[in-house]
C-alpha cells in the first residue's frame, strides 16, 4: 500500500494530517506559516495520491499505514477527522508526539451522555448527503456555508474551490466509511491521558466541534491549551488566515 507525502523545509519536524473528504493540498496555508521547520504533509488513505486498504475497519488501522512514513518525533498539527489519527498515534506511542497543535477537533465527534457535540442522525444524514450531491457539488455547498459571512468572498474561497474542481472522481464508499469510523471513535480517556502538550484552536461558530463542547475538552484534560476564533466556523485557517 502506497501513502502519499510532501517533505519541505529544514528545522524541527511537524507532521500535518488533513480532515475527512480532503487531502495533503487543504493543509497548505498552515504548511505556509510554517517557517523554519521539517513539514511532512502526509496524505490519509483512501484520500488524494495514498492508496486505500480494505482491511481498514479503525481508526488505529489508518495511524499504522501512515507511521512508517512519519518522522519518528514530531509536533503534530491535525485538522478535525486527523486529530482522531494523532490521537491514536500519541496514546500508544508516546515518543512519537512531542506536542498536539489541533485545529477544529475533538477526541470524539459525536453527542453521548453528557458530551455536548454532534447529534448522531444529524451526523450521519449530513455527511450522507455526498451519495445524493455528488462530491463536487457536496463540496461546495460547504465552502459556502463556511464563507457565508464573507460579502465578497475571498481569494481563500475560490482557492478552495480550485483546488475541488482539480480533483479526480472520489470512491464515495472510502468516504462514507470515513464518517463510520469517525461515528464510531470514541478517544476521551486517550485525550484524557496524553503525556504531550495539547493546544487546541477552535472556532466559535463550528458546528461540527460546537461551542458547548469547548468546557467538556477542557474539563478532560484541564491541561490543554484552547485558543477560540470567534467568527471562525471549522476552516479557521482558511477562512481567517490572519488570526490562525
Amino acid at each position: 500500500m502506497s501513502i502519499n507525502k510532501q517533505v519541505s523545509g529544514q528545522g524541527k519536524d511537524v507532521v500535518l494530517i488533513h480532515g475527512w473528504g480532503c487531502d495533503l493540498r487543504h493543509m497548505q496555508p498552515i504548511a505556509d506559516q510554517l517557517k523554519g521547520y521539517r513539514i511532512t504533509n502526509v496524505d490519509l488513505p483512501g484520500r488524494g495520491k495514498s492508496d486505500w486498504a480494505p482491511s481498514i475497519d479503525n481508526i488505529h488501522d489508518i495511524a499504522d499505514f501512515l507511521l512508517p512514513e512519519l518522522p519518528e518525533s514530531a509536533i503534530y498539527v491535525p485538522w478535525s477527522f486527523g486529530g482522531l489519527v494523532t490521537l491514536s498515534i500519541a496514546s500508544r506511542y508516546p515518543e512519537r508526539v512531542s506536542r498536539i497543535i489541533g485545529v477544529a477537533t475533538s477526541p470524539k465527534f459525536i453527542e453521548d451522555d453528557g458530551w455536548p457535540a454532534v447529534p448522531k442522525p444529524g451526523f450521519i444524514a449530513g455527511f450522507s448527503e455526498i451519495t445524493q450531491l455528488g462530491f463536487v457539488d457536496f463540496f461546495k455547498a460547504y465552502y459556502d456555508v463556511e464563507f457565508s459571512d464573507f460579502n465578497p468572498k475571498p481569494k481563500e474561497y475560490q482557492k478552495l474551490i480550485d483546488l475541488l474542481e482539480k480533483t479526480p472522481k472520489q470512491d464515495l464508499d472510502v468516504l462514507l466509511q470515513g464518517v463510520r469510523l469517525c461515528d464510531k471513535t470514541d478517544f476521551r480517556d486517550r485525550f484524557k491521558t496524553l503525556k504531550c502538550p495539547v493546544d487546541l484552536i477552535l472556532g466559535g461558530k463550528d458546528s461540527s466541534v460546537p461551542s458547548a463542547m469547548h468546557p467538556a475538552i477542557q474539563r478532560l484534560n484541564p491541561a490543554a491549551k484552547l485558543h477560540v476564533i470567534p467568527e471562525a466556523q471549522h476552516m479557521s485557517f482558511w477562512t481567517h488566515p490572519l488570526a490562525f
